[in-house]
C-alpha cells in the first residue's frame, strides 16, 4: 500500500474529524504552515486548518498567505477575531492586504483597527501606490543623541521584541529628525557611559523619502547591501523603515512584470493557475493584435516591391533568414540595454555612448553575418554573385540597423518615463522586421540594377 502524502492525509483526517492528529502533522514554521494551507484543494479545508493553528502562530501564518487567501479567511471570522489579527499584523503586510481588497471591505476592516493602528494604516495608504511609503513600517528602534549606551541598551531590551529589527538603531534629535545610525554590535561593545552621539555614525545614513519609487529603493538596497532602509519625510523626520524581505518581493514583482512585457503580455497580477481565463485572453491578445497591425506594414512593403520579386524570385527565399537574423540582433541589443538601465549601469545621459558602441558592434557583427550570408547564397545558388552580394550586404546592414534600434528605443522610453521593457522581444522584432524588408529590397534594387 502506497504511503499517503501529507496533504492527502490531512484531508482524510479532516473528513474523519480527527482534529488532534491534524495538529500533530502541522509543520513548525509559520511559512511552512501557510504553504501547506495554500496547497489544500478545498477552500473549506484551508479555513479549517488555519483555525487549528495555535493563537501565538496565527498572525505569522496569516501574513505568509497570499492576499486572496487572507481575504477569504477574514470573511469567515467574527469581528473580534478580525480585529485581533489586523492589529497584530505588521503595517506593511496589512497595507498590501488592504490594497487588494474592494474599497468598501477595506474601509470596514480599517474601522476595526485600534486608533493608533488605524492612523498608521491611513497614513501609509495615502502614499502613492508605487512608492516606498506603501511598504514602510513604524516598528523600528529609535534612540536619541543625548542617551548613554546603557540607556540605549535598556530601551532596546524593553521595546525590541515588538520591532521588526534591532540590529540597526536610528538616532534622532529632539524634533525626531534622523541624524545618525548605530548598530547593536557597536552598542554592545561600547562603554556603558558613552553617549550615543559619540558612537553613532552620521555619514553612513542611507535613506529615501516616502514618495521614492519602490523599484528605486530596491536598487539602493542592492547597491549598498542593506538589511534595512530608513524612510523620511521632506523635513528629514523618520517615518519608518523598509526591510529587506519587503524589497525582495518588489524585485520579484518587477522582474515578473518585465518578463511579461518582454513576452508581449500585459501584466497579470495573480498566479497563472489562479488568473481568470478571460482576463488571460485579454492580457495576451492585446499586444498580439498590436503586433499584427504593425507587422502588416511588412506586407505593404513587399507589395511595393512585387515587381522585384517577380524578376528575382530567389530574393524571397532568403527573406525569412534576413528577418529572423535582424530580429534576433535587435533583441540582443535591447536586452543588454534594458538590463543596464534596470541595474543602473546605463542612464539616459549615456545615450550617445550607447549608440556609438552599438553602431560599432552592429557593424562588426553585421560584417561577419554578411560574409556568412554571402557564402550561404553562393552555395545554394551555384555562384550567382550578384544575388549573393545583395543578400549578404542586406543582412549586414539590417543587423547593424537592428543593433542600433534595439539599443536606442529602450533609452528613449526611459527618457519619456515609460518602462523600457515595453521595447523588447516581439515589439523590437516587429519593428526590425518591417524596416529590414525595406532595406533588403532597396539594396537588391541598387546591386541588381532593377
Amino acid at each position: 500500500m502506497f504511503e499517503l502524502s501529507l496533504l492527502e492525509e490531512i484531508e482524510q483526517l479532516i473528513e474523519a474529524k480527527k482534529y488532534s492528529e491534524i495538529k500533530k502533522l502541522l509543520p513548525l514554521h509559520p511559512a511552512d504552515i501557510a504553504d501547506l494551507i495554500s496547497q489544500l484543494a478545498r477552500p473549506a479545508h484551508k479555513l479549517f486548518v488555519f483555525r487549528l493553528v495555535s493563537y501565538d502562530k496565527a498572525v505569522d501564518v496569516f501574513e505568509y498567505l497570499s492576499t486572496d487567501q487572507e481575504e477569504e479567511i477574514l470573511k469567515t471570522l467574527n469581528s473580534q477575531e478580525i480585529q485581533d489579527i489586523l492589529n497584530e499584523m505588521s503595517p506593511d503586510d496589512r497595507t498590501e492586504l488592504f490594497e487588494e481588497m474592494p474599497a468598501e471591505l477595506a474601509k470596514r476592516f480599517i474601522n476595526l483597527l485600534s486608533p493608533q493602528e488605524r492612523k498608521i494604516a491611513i497614513e501609509i495608504l495615502n502614499y502613492p501606490s508605487e512608492s516606498v511609503g506603501r511598504l514602510v513600517t513604524p516598528d523600528f528602534v529609535q534612540l536619541y543623541q543625548d542617551m548613554t549606551v546603557a540607556e540605549a541598551l535598556a530601551h532596546i531590551r524593553q521595546v525590541g521584541i515588538q520591532k521588526e529589527t534591532v540590529y540597526h538603531c536610528y538616532v534622532l534629535d529632539n524634533e525626531k529628525r534622523l541624524i545618525g545610525i548605530v548598530s547593536l554590535k557597536k552598542l554592545v561593545l561600547s562603554e556603558l557611559t558613552t553617549m550615543i552621539s559619540e558612537v553613532m555614525s552620521k555619514k553612513d545614513v542611507i535613506k529615501v523619502t516616502a514618495v521614492t519609487d519602490r523599484e528605486v529603493a530596491a536598487n539602493i538596497f542592492k547597491h549598498h547591501d542593506l538589511l534595512v532602509l530608513p524612510v523620511v519625510d521632506n523635513d528629514n523626520k523618520l517615518l519608518g523603515i523598509v526591510t529587506f524581505d519587503d524589497l525582495v518581493d518588489v524585485l520579484e514583482e518587477e522582474a515578473t512584470e518585465d518578463f511579461e512585457k518582454m513576452a508581449a503580455v500585459l501584466p497579470v497580477e495573480k498566479p497563472y493557475l489562479e488568473a481568470n481565463f478571460f482576463e488571460l485572453i485579454w492580457k495576451r491578445s492585446f499586444w498580439l493584435i498590436v503586433l499584427v497591425v504593425l507587422e502588416s506594414a511588412s506586407s505593404i512593403v513587399m507589395k511595393k516591391y512585387g515587381g522585384v520579386i517577380q524578376h528575382w524570385v530567389a530574393l524571397s527565399f532568403y527573406l525569412p533568414i534576413l528577418i529572423a537574423t535582424g530580429g534576433n540582433a535587435g533583441m540582443q541589443s535591447a536586452m543588454m540595454v534594458i538590463r543596464g538601465l534596470t541595474i543602473g549601469d546605463i542612464s539616459t545621459k549615456d545615450f550617445f555612448k550607447v549608440i556609438f558602441r552599438e553602431s560599432l558592434l552592429g557593424f562588426s557583427i553585421g560584417a561577419i553575418l554578411a560574409l556568412v550570408g554571402l557564402a550561404r547564397v553562393i552555395l545554394q545558388e551555384r555562384g550567382d554573385w550578384l544575388l549573393s552580394v545583395s543578400v549578404g550586404v542586406a543582412m549586414g546592414v539590417t543587423v547593424m540597423f537592428a543593433a542600433v534600434t534595439g539599443a536606442t528605443l529602450p533609452i528613449i522610453f526611459r527618457k519619456l518615463k515609460l518602462d523600457p521593457a515595453l521595447m523588447s522581444g516581439p515589439l523590437i522584432t516587429t519593428i526590425v522586421d518591417v524596416l529590414g524588408v525595406f532595406v533588403y529590397f532597396e539594396i537588391a534594387l541598387l546591386i541588381l540594377g532593377l
